[in-house]
């Protein structure tokens, strides 16, 4: 009877509600700047680079600091998210905001179920190509992203003021071979925030048309 109820429920739950769900969080407008520091370690957890996630109102930028350098990969400008200067979506937008890189499985998304993940209440979301998201039940925070060998692990969920919770440890894998450990490592607030920090250079975006 429980799991009955557990799937009625689900069954009004589709991948387009978990992505808005998702977004009101990532994509409000935050009330004071912020600098998030995102550390990328291997499976000895030694430093790889950094990344600073900045956040102004509804503006998100992601420099990487490989130590030698420090360059911009990633500018949301409110309206549309830019890599290198072409333009990307928001679902894209929000996988690297979040996770760091574009996954696919969030716009790969096609219907959910009710699953049992170690014991955990959770929503099996499966998409297109195989890939498979396990969502908690009752935040739908993703918890596990599987896709052929290859296995990524969020955890350790905070809130962060105008991001809403986001996973402070990603642990990612292959062949159950940890790959890449990234934590959060430090959150700054009242940052500074120089003009223009979030614009997108136009002659980028002119050719690519």
């Amino acid at each position: 009877m429980l799991f009955l109820i557990f799937s009625l429920i689900v069954c009004f739950t589709t991948s387009t509600d978990v992505v808005e769900h998702l977004m009101k969080s990532v994509f409000a407008p935050s009330k004071t700047p912020i600098k998030i520091t995102r550390t990328h370690l291997n499976p000895q957890e030694k430093e790889i680079f950094k990344e600073y996630i900045y956040k102004q109102g509804d503006k998100i930028r992601i420099d990487v600091d490989s130590g030698d350098s420090i360059i911009t990969t990633f500018v949301y400008n409110g309206k549309t998210g830019f890599i290198e200067g072409k333009p990307i979506s928001r679902i894209v937008s929000l996988e690297m905001v979040l996770y760091g890189c574009k996954c696919g499985y969030l716009s790969a998304m096609e219907k959910t179920s009710f699953s049992l993940y170690e014991g955990r209440e959770a929503i099996l979301v499966s998409g297109k190509q195989g890939n498979k998201l396990y969502l908690d039940y009752g935040t739908l925070l993703p918890m596990r992203w599987e896709f052929m060998n290859k296995t990524v692990v969020f955890k350790e969920y905070k809130k962060i003021d105008g991001l809403g919770k986001v996973p402070f440890l990603i642990v990612k894998s292959s062949l159950d071979e940890v790959d890449e450990i990234t934590r959060i490592t430090d959150v700054e607030k009242q940052v500074s925030i120089p003009r223009n920090f979030f614009s997108v250079p136009k002659q980028e975006i002119e050719t690519l048309d």
